[in-house]
């Protein structure tokens, strides 16, 4: 799969799986979307890289972070956004609002990192990238695809990750009922780097009875070649399916909760799909 290269300010670089069962959660994503898992030894508190595939000089292409998750904090995919200057970039965030969970710190020789959460209370990060930019690929199966906030409170959140990120918003045209909203650099939603959907509030339980999804949180898309067999896998591993595998004008998706509780989306492109 090709390297994937371009990092602006502000951008979605990186994703992180928090979780309460590394080894469990390993083995799940494993089986779902085919992934390798590779332990960062205990200098890392045994943190894993996750990797989907070869790039084309050979090496493995690395597309997330697996770790433990902190005692009393629920599993859930953390999104880090680009911040070149990551000391700013947390005070701009601390400005419009934020809890910071952890300051700006070293990671390795990788990177400079700060986590935070927003008004609502979900987790996001911060990256500075020093040995390693973001993530190797995109697009390509067992890779995000895109990063979408799920809140019940969209202006608020709308407002928030503008001041944070420093993109613009663009609300997407379509019924009352179904509010979205784009953020990119460009007027007009053009070359949009995440999302933020509003659902209401105590939405969001599926088929087996997943608990009731939280006020907000950062959904994260991921590349499959075929959404009902990654579907059916995922729920026999004990997935919960909060939205079957339907075609859109974006690929054929589906919409999930993992064994331990973190929401997370599948995608499928199809021939003449939306990037």
């Amino acid at each position: 799969m090709p390297r994937y290269e371009r990092f602006d300010a502000g951008d979605p670089c990186w994703v992180e799986l928090a979780t309460s069962d590394p080894r469990g959660s390993a083995s799940f994503y494993s089986a779902v979307l085919g992934w390798t898992l590779e332990d960062m030894g205990p200098e890392s508190g045994h943190s894993h890289l996750i990797e989907a595939g070869p790039l084309p000089d050979g090496g493995s292409a690395v597309v997330g972070g697996l770790g433990a998750a902190e005692s009393g904090q629920r599993t859930s995919w953390i999104v880090y956004f680009a911040a070149p200057d990551i000391e700013a970039a947390h005070a701009r965030a601390l400005g419009a609002g934020a809890s910071s969970l952890v300051d700006p710190s070293d990671v390795l020789d990788q990177g400079r990192m700060a986590l935070l959460a927003d008004r609502q209370g979900a987790t996001f990060g911060l990256w500075q990238p020093g040995g390693r930019r973001g993530f190797d690929a995109w697009g390509e199966p067992g890779t995000t695809a895109w990063f979408e906030l799920h809140t019940t409170e969209l202006d608020e959140a709308t407002e928030f990750y503008a001041a944070a990120t420093g993109f613009d918003p663009h609300p997407m045209a379509g019924p009352p009922e179904f509010r979205y909203t784009q953020f990119g650099p460009r007027p007009g939603g053009e070359d949009a780097r995440f999302g933020a959907f509003e659902e209401s509030a105590g939405s969001g339980t599926g088929t087996s009875g997943a608990a009731q999804r939280p006020d907000a949180e950062w959904v994260v898309y991921f590349v499959t070649p075929s959404v009902d067999e990654a579907t059916s896998r995922a729920r026999s591993l004990g997935a919960d399916v909060l939205g079957e595998p339907a075609d859109t004008p974006f690929g054929r998706m589906a919409n999930l909760v993992d064994p331990f509780g973190a929401g997370f989306c599948l995608v499928e492109a199809m021939e003449g799909a939306g990037e």
